[in-house]
């Protein structure tokens, strides 16, 4: 090959080589393009997606939307409300009365001195037409539910109450002896209590809580225990109606020494 032609072979090779660079250059690898891309961009890219993630935002969404925020709050709230209102209208077809109490601590001292607790129940409140007027108080969901509860299978088992002396609560510790309780604080003079202070009969209840939060007003519960109704008979007015009890309060033996609740 003569010196020109080597010349001009070796023009051509360097001229390839240009272009390739150039080339490669141009295109660059997805990674390289992304990195470029966003470098040289970032406010149109940043703008785009903002402007995307308002559209499909949950709090933006067309109210039809089944994943809006405030669609879903209310169907959440609206069966919490259904449930609590079922509960509320057998309450009222049984002849109870729905009624909302606070908890206060130091109920045995001036209503000035009451202090108010954060806990507040709802409960159902049955009055008899009886000359006593007499009353229970029973938790909603120990009325309506179709399981037991540990207040209505305490109150259905009437486990005797037994022989108080002294001068101690009789109800308070009967309370105690079926695993629930009612007390507040420590067992001192000041009390504690339920309040409805517009209840023309009972400001105060106190209410024999058990550990699965149900609970049942503890001189109701320690009157049917001698077989005494007071307001209504929960027997045949609570939704659940077993067969045979479940062993949870075993029925004591008949003549063991049971005393009559005085109160």
């Amino acid at each position: 090959m003569t010196n020109r032609s080597a010349r001009m072979v070796l023009r051509l090779l360097v001229a390839a080589g240009v272009a390739a660079t150039l080339v490669a250059c141009g295109s660059g690898s997805p990674t390289e393009q992304t990195g470029t891309s966003t470098s040289s961009s970032a406010e149109p890219s940043t703008s785009s997606a903002r402007s995307a993630a308002a559209s499909t935002s949950p709090a933006r969404s067309t109210p039809a939307s089944p994943l809006s925020g405030s669609a879903g709050t209310s169907a959440v709230t609206s069966g919490a409300a259904a449930g609590d209102a079922k509960a509320e209208d057998y309450c009222r077809q049984r002849g109870g009365e729905v009624q909302n109490r606070t908890a206060f601590w130091g109920t045995n001292g001036d209503q000035a001195d009451w202090l108010p607790l954060a806990g507040s129940t709802t409960m159902c409140r049955f009055q008899a037409d009886d000359e006593a007027k007499s009353r229970i108080y029973v938790d909603l969901t120990t009325l309506s539910s179709q399981r037991p509860t540990l207040a209505g299978l305490a109150y259905l088992s009437k486990i005797p109450m037994p022989s108080v002396t002294g001068g101690a609560n009789p109800a308070t510790l009967y309370c105690k002896d079926l695993g629930g309780s009612s007390t507040f604080g420590s067992a001192g003079a000041a009390g504690g209590g339920w309040v409805a202070k517009d209840d023309p009969d009972d400001v105060v209840v106190a209410l024999c809580v058990f550990p699965d939060l149900s609970f049942i007003d503890e001189w109701g519960l320690a009157y049917h225990s001698d077989g005494t109704i007071r307001g209504t008979d929960l027997a045949t007015a609570i939704e659940y109606q077993p067969a045979s009890l479940p062993p949870v309060f075993p029925t004591a033996d008949a003549s063991s020494n049971g005393a009559a609740p005085t109160s």
